[in-house]
Order: structure tokens, then sequence, then C-alpha cells
């Protein structure tokens, strides 16, 4: 009975479309005034006359939503990943081991970083240093903001934080 119901709801909303777009009769004004101003109310009102295709593709988006909101109330939808923070980690040629160590443990928390080496710039070295209160490289920063030399972020990482200050 409700798809009947909804048939011929359909229906009505098809053919009202159809009188509202026509073309014929538009050389009398009052029908072409009437048209408008029932075209301009139907836009209003979030066009609910209109062709039986859109009504169609409406009807589907409807019950797709339906659907995925009927798995997010049961707990069935995957939570959406998060966007990391920029992370930027400045090195030189000199502490190539404690480069790489860092390199491992970001690359094992699937943290995506750029490296930046600093060897012939002395003004971003002499920024990243004073930034982070450190004297050697190699030196991590998120968001712009320093997490330290290699002790820092090893010691960070340990407890959790590193992943939980890249990805919020």
């Amino acid at each position: 009975m409700k798809k009947a119901v909804e048939g011929v709801l359909r229906r009505g909303k098809t053919l009202a479309y159809a009188a509202i777009s026509s073309e014929t009769g538009n050389f009398l004004p009052p029908v072409r005034y009437a048209r408008r101003a029932a075209g301009f109310v139907n836009d209003l009102l979030g066009r609910p006359l209109a062709a039986s295709d859109e009504l169609e593709r409406r009807q589907a988006e409807e019950e797709r939503l339906q659907a995925l909101a009927e798995k997010a109330r049961a707990g069935h939808v995957a939570p959406a990943k998060k966007e990391a923070a920029p992370v930027m980690l400045y090195v030189t040629d000199q502490f190539v081991r404690e480069r790489k160590r860092l390199e491992d443990v970001l690359k094992g928390r699937s943290i995506p970083y750029q490296v930046l080496d600093v060897t012939d710039d002395e003004a971003t070295r002499s920024w990243a240093l004073t930034k982070a209160h450190a004297t050697e490289f190699p030196l991590l920063f998120v968001a712009g903001e320093s997490v330290g030399g290699f002790e820092s972020v090893l010691s960070l990482d340990a407890s959790g934080g590193l992943t939980k200050k890249v990805f919020g």
C-alpha cells in the first residue's frame, strides 16, 4: 500500500513538473506568468517537483544515506583517518646514525615527513637551533613547533605522544 501511494505521489510530482517546465501556451501572458511563479515557488521549496529520473536519483541517494546512518548507529562505520600535521626533520651531515633512527621511528609510525638538510644554510640552521633551544641536530618540528632532538623525540615516541602530536 505504501509503495502504491509513493508511486502515485511520484507520478503527480512528475506531471506537475512537466506542466511547469512546458513551453506550450507560453505565448499567453497569464500562462507564462503562472508557470514562472510556480517554477519560482518550486525552486524556493527545494524543487519537490522534478523529472522522474531526478526523483529516482534522489530516492536512491536517500536510501544510501539511510543505510549509512543505520551502520553508524550500529557502530559498523570505520572512523575517518585523521590527516597528519606537517613534519619536518632538520638534519646536517653530522649525526647520521641519529638521523636514520629518527627516520625509522617516523616510518614505523607511518608519519609522513620531509627532510631538510641545513648543512650549508647557516640562517636556517641558526633559526632551527634557536627555536628548538638545542645545540645539535637532527631536530624534529611538527606543525612549525619544535619537538626536540634525538632524545626528546624517542622519549615522546615511547610515551605515545609523538603520534598524538602529529595526528591530533
